[in-house]
């Protein structure tokens, strides 16, 4: 059955069924391709007629794998013409509700508003309330630094742009879908987190969304400019593209981009979130990103956003269930350390002994990677939003799954699910696993609803739940 909704971007015809409506692939901007591939994006064109009946293309990705324990992703076309969003709303008239925009994650190489990680029509028709999923340009088509090189393309964080222009056509589309334009909470995990929270150091999202939920993607992990203009020089040598050259670089095949990045950037988790490490990430450029976001919040960008900063508490074992990290020996774990601790390695490296005295050096090495990328930035976040003025909460996810992979504890992203209230392979069908979902949905809700962060004091979810309060 047809669901059409008449706004100012123009006729949307989407579906309706099990008390929702879904309107998928919806253009905010225009493609990205040809001259515009390395710019800004423009926004879209209004359209008469608006088929919202398929997803949209996802940005273009190295496909790998998925272990089986990852929800995985809906089936989809993959192009550069990827600037679309999906819209989830109750069938059942009301409003207007609060609305939820989420940016997906994917260590800004990969991604899609498809995961399978949030059932979006599920959860707006029982939480009443509007999603909205935002396709974006990630990878090098999406932050690649091209400044230095090529002179005539001095913005950076296009990806972090395009999640702007798409903030910006919610606010003037998403009332004609039942929801409401002044309360637009911002969700994202891990990149997708990341690149929301930069936005309070971007003073054109002002205004744009009044609180934010972010799992995993703090205000940290701001790449400098030489950093970015290294990874920059790596990624041209392995093409033909001469530095100054930006039609070469347009005319780059799609294909030739994507391994040009996997061939420039790190694939450990260490050595691409280390100061001076080579990846792909927001870059404080001076032109898309004049300000650090945690410096931006301490100065009062966020005094009007409730915020939750959210981690898990073994967010590094994800890459070595993968096989990603590989072999981990002592001489391994201190040149882990020292790419963050410089001189101070080995006083932090007999810190963490002291507090782990029986534990491996892989594990060692995953618990301080996990410790000095998600939770103590997640801490620090916190307090520069206090300090400046603003409301912050915290939690740390403690839910492990149970059975064949109990041994992947509280890993990177396992609380997404629970957040959205979406049963995932890893989950049981345990009373308790249940109510956990709906309270840590709950929480978001609330938040969406009045701005508010938190929960009544400092508490843990469910009876294996997340500890909230760090």
């Amino acid at each position: 059955m047809s669901a059409v909704v008449e706004a100012p971007a123009g006729r949307i015809t989407g579906r309706a069924a099990g008390g929702s409506r879904v309107f998928l692939g919806i253009p905010y901007g225009r493609p990205p391709v040809g001259a515009l591939r390395w710019r800004p994006p423009e926004p879209a064109a209004p359209g008469i007629e608006i088929d919202a009946t398929r997803p949209g293309p996802a940005p273009p990705q190295i496909h790998r794998p998925l272990p089986p324990w990852a929800p995985g992703t809906r089936a989809q076309p993959y192009a550069e013409d990827c600037l679309n969003l999906d819209i989830y709303a109750p069938a059942r008239s009301g409003g207007p509700r609060p609305v939820i925009v989420h940016a997906f994650g994917g260590g800004f190489q990969g991604g899609s508003a498809g995961g399978l990680g949030i059932d979006g029509a599920r959860f707006a028709a029982t939480r009443d309330c509007i999603l909205v999923r935002v396709n974006m340009r990630t990878g090098a088509l999406g932050f690649l630094h091209l400044a230095e090189a090529f002179p005539g393309l001095p913005q950076t964080n296009r990806g972090m742009l395009d999640l702007i222009l798409a903030l910006t056509w919610v606010r003037d589309n998403i009332a004609a879908f039942g929801g409401d334009p002044g309360r637009v909470t911002l969700a994202g995990l891990s990149s997708g987190a990341f690149t929301a929270t930069a936005l309070f150091g971007c003073p054109e999202a002002r205004g744009l969304f009044h609180a934010a939920w972010l799992m995993s993607g703090p205000a940290s992990r701001i790449v400098a400019p030489d950093t970015a203009a290294a990874v920059t020089r790596a990624f041209l040598d392995e093409t033909d593209v001469p530095a100054g050259d930006i039609g070469a670089l347009e005319r780059l095949p799609v294909g030739a981009v994507l391994a040009a990045q996997e061939a420039s950037v790190a694939s450990d988790l260490g050595a691409r979130n280390a100061p001076g490490g080579r990846t792909l990430g927001i870059v404080q450029d001076g032109a898309s990103l004049a300000r650090h976001p945690r410096d931006a919040l301490q100065d009062g960008a966020g005094r009007d956003v409730g915020i939750v900063f959210g981690c898990t508490a073994q967010e590094a074992r994800m890459w070595y269930a993968a096989g990603i990290m590989g072999a981990v020996d002592e001489a391994r774990l201190l040149q882990t350390i020292r790419r963050f601790e410089g001189a101070g390695a080995e006083a932090a490296r007999d810190r963490l002994r002291a507090h782990h005295p029986d534990a491996s050096p892989r594990r060692l090495e995953e618990r301080y990677l996990s410790d000095v990328i998600y939770r103590r930035p997640v801490i620090e976040s916190a307090e520069a939003q206090r300090r400046g003025g603003g409301q912050a909460a915290t939690y740390c996810f403690q839910w492990a799954p149970a059975g064949a992979h109990a041994e992947l504890g509280a890993s990177h992203g396992f609380d997404e699910p629970f957040v959205f209230d979406t049963p995932v392979p890893v989950m049981t069908d345990s009373p308790a696993d249940a109510s956990l979902r709906q309270e840590m949905s709950d929480a978001l809700l609330q938040l969406a609803r009045t701005g508010r962060p938190g929960w009544a004091g400092d508490r843990v979810f469910g009876d294996a739940g997340a500890a909230a309060g760090l």
